[in-house]
């Protein structure tokens, strides 16, 4: 029986309940210079609506999003992750796969549940993301630990003033684990932002972005339970829903003066463009200044961009919002991107619902700002960041190295990220499925694919305190957050490319994938990153010094389902000497050389 469409009547109200804010745990002293934490992942009941009935959810410490862990940068920290869920509870997700066009509505149209799902266990492993993290603890993919397990991970915090996250990472099941709860915040302090005195305490609200799905009872009632839906033609989940802190469509009363919003996307695969829309749906751009990015703090504020702010799977961004000018209204916070999302501008005004995109419910959160006035002391600096500067390329070594990849769909939906090596001569005449590939300055290159898959052999060997320059190459339909583990790198470069002759059927070219012209980064794209969106037909170019730790570290699509279905692949980071005593295949590896560290701390 095919559920029926639900009213809108039957839907949770929108800005009934009041966000809920995480929350905060700080590391306590556990003897010398070191401090530590205990973080049980548990089994909760959850209202992620006050009209409807509780969900089963996994949790960091029965909270959802898991609480906020609040450090001081070069503090020492040791937590132990403690697998506390119990083994022979049934998995909390119902995972479906529906008609196509009909993900915009809960319930599972049908189709029976994904009996594998059901039956997961609870296997888990810990990521900080954004974490400047020794190998050991960077809670690499494979490294997961069962119910009743525990492992322990230290983190340097050896990084400036930021907003990170931590997240389950486990091998092929992350798009199901963050999905049934388990991500948090992790915030690092420092001197210089202390300096800044920016808006904190109750002024300073994190605000994590997810959406989700549910299922229905017979009689089309909303049941809470947590329902990961795709469709037949479509691998990425996109729900219906909007939870902000784990609530669905939430208001937040606010005063009249200055708050520091601090906005993460923790969505398993959906884009967000946010607009913030007075009472007479205008939007509120002139009330808005962003002063950092996933990495930390920007030189200096800037404004957002005219159409809003973008934010990927895993971006970060740090704004300050002045709610003096609008003081009385309702202001609500909408989304216009549509899902999947390539770039392209919203088809419908800031919220105005758009179906065929699968944002049926564009509504993000409220906020309801006082009448009354209030003495604000805040005065936003001009400059932010004394020790923030901007890398361009002229200022990377002269000597790095530089490696390419390039994001390729198959005509059976298989994504891949491809590593690319040039080949010397063009061709040379080789049977070979080669990627044509046309630069700046008219000349073309041959590149080969040296691997493709997660269990591919490592190819990218990088030299400790090296700085290298990577450049992804879109080459599907839709738009990919890239994400590098270990690093924050600064984004060089956004170029526009003619990819009519990649053909994915054979994974070559018959005419070069020739540049185009130079795209813009936007300002709030300059600072320090650790994803970055590449769109269709763009390569983006990063630059990132790999120093702090070596050993095994990945990069991959942060769209979780792409990641879970093989958009991952490992790079290890070794010490020069060690590097060059190695007996090396010939894999046209670029040369990676110690370089000059960059003081871009």
């Amino acid at each position: 029986m095919v559920d029926e469409p639900r009213s809108a009547q039957s839907l949770p109200t929108k800005f009934k309940d009041c966000l809920r804010v995480p929350p905060i745990v700080r590391p306590h002293p556990v003897g010398g210079e070191r401090y530590g934490l205990r973080i049980h992942m548990r089994s909760a009941q959850v209202q992620l609506h006050s009209e409807l009935p509780p969900s089963e959810v996994w949790t960091y410490e029965g909270s959802l999003p898991g609480p906020t862990i609040e450090v001081a940068r070069g503090q020492h920290v040791q937590i132990e992750w403690i697998n506390a869920v119990p083994e022979d509870q049934p998995y909390p997700v119902t995972a479906v796969t529906a008609p196509d066009g009909s993900q915009n509505e809960p319930g599972r149209s049908g189709r029976p549940l994904n009996q594998t799902v059901a039956t997961l266990p609870p296997w888990t492993v810990v990521h900080l993301h954004g974490g400047r993290t020794a190998a050991i603890s960077d809670g690499w993919t494979e490294n997961a630990s069962l119910s009743g397990q525990s492992t322990t991970s230290d983190y340097t915090n050896d990084q400036q003033a930021t907003l990170l996250w931590y997240h389950d990472h486990a091998m092929g099941i992350t798009r199901f684990n963050v999905y049934a709860g388990l991500a948090g915040l992790y915030v690092i302090r420092d001197e210089e932002e202390a300096a800044l005195r920016l808006p904190g305490g109750a002024y300073e609200i994190p605000l994590l972005f997810q959406d989700r799905n549910l299922d229905t009872a017979p009689d089309g009632s909303l049941t809470g339970r947590l329902l990961h839906k795709v469709e037949d033609g479509t691998m990425e989940f996109f729900g219906p829903f909007t939870l902000v802190n784990g609530t669905i469509w939430p208001h937040l009363p606010v005063e009249a003066r200055q708050y520091r919003l601090r906005l993460l996307n923790g969505s398993n695969a959906r884009i967000y463009r946010l607009v913030l829309l007075d009472e007479s749906g205008k939007p509120t751009h002139h009330t808005i200044k962003q002063i950092g990015t996933d990495g930390g703090l920007l030189g200096k504020p800037v404004d957002i961009p005219q159409d809003g702010v973008i934010l990927s799977p895993a971006e970060r961004a740090d704004l300050i919002v002045d709610f003096r000018a609008v003081r009385g209204q309702r202001l609500t916070l909408v989304n216009t991107a549509g899902a999947p999302f390539d770039g392209s501008a919203a088809t419908q005004p800031p919220g105005m619902p758009d179906r065929e995109n699968r944002l049926p419910h564009p509504e993000v959160m409220e906020f309801r700002v006082s009448s009354q006035a209030v003495d604000d002391p805040f005065t936003l600096p001009i400059e932010l960041s004394p020790a923030y500067r901007r890398i361009e390329h002229d200022r990377v070594p002269s000597d790095h190295p530089h490696r390419v990849v390039a994001m390729v769909e198959y005509p059976d939906g298989m994504l891949t990220f491809r590593e690319l090596a040039e080949v010397p001569n063009g061709d040379a005449g080789s049977s070979e499925a080669l990627i044509a590939i046309t630069d700046e300055q008219g000349k073309t290159g041959h590149y080969r694919t040296i691997a493709q898959h997660f269990e591919d052999t490592v190819n990218w060997f990088v030299s400790y305190g090296s700085t290298e320059e990577w450049s992804v190459l879109n080459l599907t339909e839709d738009t990919h957050p890239f994400h590098v583990h270990l690093v924050q790198f600064q984004a060089l470069r956004r170029d526009l490319y003619q990819t009519d002759g990649f053909h994915p059927e054979t994974g070559g070219t018959t005419a070069p994938v020739s540049f185009q012209s130079h795209g813009t980064l936007d300002a709030n794209e300059l600072g320090w990153k650790d994803t970055v969106r590449v769109n269709p037909g763009e390569m983006v170019s990063i630059a990132a010094t790999f120093d702090g730790f070596t050993g095994r570290y990945m990069y991959h699509c942060h769209i979780l389902e792409h990641e879970d279905h093989d958009m991952m692949r490992p790079f290890i980071v070794m010490p020069a000497a060690a590097l060059a005593a190695m007996d090396m295949p010939d894999m046209g590896m670029p040369v990676a050389s110690a370089g000059t560290e960059q003081d871009a701390s």
